[in-house]
C-alpha cells in the first residue's frame, strides 16, 4: 500500500469527523491538533518519532564508538552523516529515521553499550543501506503513523481516565487499551509495510558478505525473542505498562512492532522453541 495515500485518506477521514461530530471550543482544539498531525506528517516525521520514544542526543565525547562507526558506514554507502540517538527500553532494538535531507539512527542504550566498534558498524551499515536504497523514508511515515495513533490514543484515553477517582478502574482501563491497541498497529504496520520490506533489505545485505557476517554476530548479544517476545512475557511488560508513564506505553508499542533483526536471525529459534 502506498503510504501517500494513505496519509492523504487518513487526513480526509479526520476533516470530515472534526466537520461532522465537533463544534465551537472543540472544533478549534480538534483543528490544533489536526494542523500538529499534518505539519509533523510533512516535515517532520522524525522528530516526532524520536519524541514518541523519549530518545536523547548520544554525545560524541561519551560515545565515540557509536560516532566513528556511523560516520564510516556513511562515508562507505556515501549518505549524509546521521544524527546519533539512544533511548532506554525493553527490547535491543536499532532504527533509521529520514525525512527529506535529515537522517537519524536510534539504537537501544543497552545494545550500545554492549556492542563493540565492529559490530556498531555493522548496524550502522544496515540502517543506512535503507537509506542508500531509498527505503528509510517510507518505514519512517509508516512508523510515524502509527506512533501518532498510539500517542493520541493513550492520550485521549488518559484525559477522559482523570476524572474517574478509582486508581484501579484507570489501570484496567488503560491496559485494556495496550491489550488491544498493539495488536491492531502490528495489523496496519503487516498491511503497509509487511514481510516484502525486510524480505528485500535482507537480500540488499546478503550482497555485501563482510557486513552481513558482521551483523550475524550481533545476534549473538541480541536478547532471546522467546524470552521477550514469547505471548506471556508480552502480557505482563503489557500489564505494567498500564502503571508507568506515557513515553514508556510509546516505547513498548513501537518496539512491539515486527522488527528485522528478528526476521533476519530469530525465525529458526522460535521455531525451535514452539516445538519444544
Amino acid at each position: 500500500m502506498r503510504v501517500g495515500t494513505l496519509f492523504i485518506f487518513i487526513s480526509i477521514i479526520l476533516c470530515l469527523f472534526l466537520w461532522v461530530s465537533l463544534s465551537g471550543f472543540l472544533f478549534s482544539i480538534g483543528a490544533c491538533l489536526f494542523a500538529i498531525f499534518l505539519v509533523a506528517t510533512v516535515g517532520y516525521p522524525d522528530t516526532a518519532l524520536l519524541f514518541f520514544l523519549g530518545a536523547r542526543e548520544a554525545r560524541s565525547s561519551n560515545e565515540k564508538k557509536f560516532y566513528e562507526a556511523a560516520a564510516q558506514e556513511a562515508y562507505k554507502l556515501a549518505v549524509r552523516i546521521p544524527d546519533l540517538y539512544y533511548y532506554n527500553g525493553n527490547f535491543d532494538r536499532g532504527f533509521v529515521f529520514q525525512s527529506r535531507d535529515s537522517v537519524s539512527i536510534v539504537l537501544s542504550k543497552s545494545l550500545l553499550e554492549t556492542c563493540n566498534s565492529d559490530e556498531l558498524s555493522a548496524i550502522c551499515f544496515e540502517l543506512l543501506l535503507q537509506v542508500k536504497k531509498s527505503m528509510a523514508s517510507k518505514r519512517t511515515k509508516v512508523m510515524f503513523l502509527l506512533g501518532f495513533f498510539s500517542w493520541f490514543t493513550h492520550s485521549l484515553l488518559g484525559l477522559f481516565l482523570e476524572l474517574i477517582p478509582v486508581k484501579d478502574v484507570r489501570r484496567s482501563a488503560d491496559w485494556l487499551l495496550i491489550y488491544l491497541l498493539h495488536p491492531v498497529m502490528e495489523l496496519l504496520f503487516a498491511i503497509i509495510l509487511g514481510k516484502s520490506y525486510f524480505s528485500k533489505l535482507k537480500t540488499l545485505l546478503q550482497e555485501y558478505p563482510y557486513e552481513w557476517e558482521l551483523l550475524n554476530r550481533v545476534n549473538l548479544k541480541l536478547k532471546r525473542p522467546y524470552v521477550l517476545e514469547s505471548l506471556p512475557s508480552r502480557k505482563l511488560m503489557e500489564l505494567s505498562a498500564a502503571s508507568r508513564k506515557g513515553h514508556y506505553k510509546n516505547i513498548l508499542a513501537m518496539e512491539f512492532l515486527p522488527h528485522e533483526w528478528n526476521y533476519f536471525f530469530q525465525g529458526e529459534e522460535m521455531i525451535h522453541v514452539k516445538k519444544v
